[in-house]
């Protein structure tokens, strides 16, 4: 997910996403740790991943029992103890061996959702740091959003609720790479103040403040 700023000035995001929490703090979007009370709301995202073929070692038959399911999220939120854990789960469910690991090891990694009410709206990884290789090929944060919620700005809002949480982590400024024709993320990327740091094998590479 990757300049100069456009559109609005830096910032700007941020106050967009605190105006939406003071006019309705109870259903206003806002990240979480997952949990079982979005349940039937993420199998409906899901099902809408698998649409666009994406997600598919996920299979939403059987996450659809809520015991596995709460097995899934456990692993989710390991990420930062257990980091490459749930790899290992989703590999198994497909009845695969579990994958080699990145050339430099796992690193620590939050998982948050982004949801409204029980409304499961899209998803945010936020690493804790970069390997060698990393810093090459990877970013600290990852973001997408939900089929059916896209459009809505709840990307860009999503960025800027977890640069607080990047900053809290002693990281600034945080890497964050789009595709090079995803226009769409990089104008998410922009509003939250990233700069462009580099081109390369057909992604963009930026800099976003978190302070």
């Amino acid at each position: 997910m990757s300049g100069a700023l456009g559109g609005e000035a830096p910032g700007a995001a941020r106050d967009e996403a605190a105006r939406a929490r003071d006019a309705a703090p109870d259903q206003a979007p806002r990240l979480v740790r997952p949990a079982v009370a979005y349940h039937t709301s993420f199998l409906a995202a899901l099902a809408e991943y698998h649409d666009e073929a994406r997600h598919l070692e996920l299979d939403g038959l059987i996450l659809a029992d809520e015991e596995e399911f709460d097995r899934f999220i456990s692993l989710v939120n390991l990420g930062v103890d257990r980091a490459g854990e749930l790899d290992a789960y989703l590999a198994a469910l497909q009845g695969q061996r579990p994958p080699a690991p990145p050339p430099d090891g796992y690193v620590p990694q939050t998982t948050l959702w982004w949801v409204a009410g029980t409304e499961y709206l899209g998803r945010l990884a936020l690493r804790h740091r970069l390997t060698p290789h990393l810093l090459q090929e990877g970013n600290h944060i990852g973001y997408e959003v939900r089929p059916s919620a896209r459009g809505r700005g709840h990307a860009t809002a999503m960025l800027a609720a977890a640069l607080p949480l990047a900053a809290a982590l002693g990281i600034d400024p945080a890497r964050v790479d789009c595709d090079v024709d995803n226009v769409a993320s990089r104008r998410v990327i922009e509003k939250n103040g990233g700069r462009l740091e580099r081109e390369e094998n057909g992604s963009l590479y930026f800099l976003v403040p978190t302070r």
